[in-house]
């Protein structure tokens, strides 16, 4: 499991090997803290990935973005 903190959000990434021998990943973004039930957003990539590495990075530069554009929104209407 991967964690980064992006603004107010918090990005996990865990991947997956599937039987076939390649990676999967997915991202789950969820506020840092009070955590409320309309903030949590998880997303599967559906690619397959040779290497555990490249899953965990494309997954974590997508939740990143979307946390991104959480906080954005986030700011933006309470502002």
């Amino acid at each position: 499991m991967h964690r980064r903190t992006v603004g107010q959000y918090s990005v996990e990434v865990r991947t997956l090997r599937a039987p076939s021998g390649v990676w999967k990943a997915a991202y789950i973004v969820e506020p840092a803290m009070h955590a409320g039930p309309r903030d949590f957003v998880m997303i599967t990539l559906l690619d397959e990935f040779e290497e555990e590495r490249l899953a965990v990075d494309a997954a974590m530069e997508r939740g990143i973005s979307h946390a991104d554009w959480l906080d954005a929104a986030r700011t933006t209407s309470a502002g």
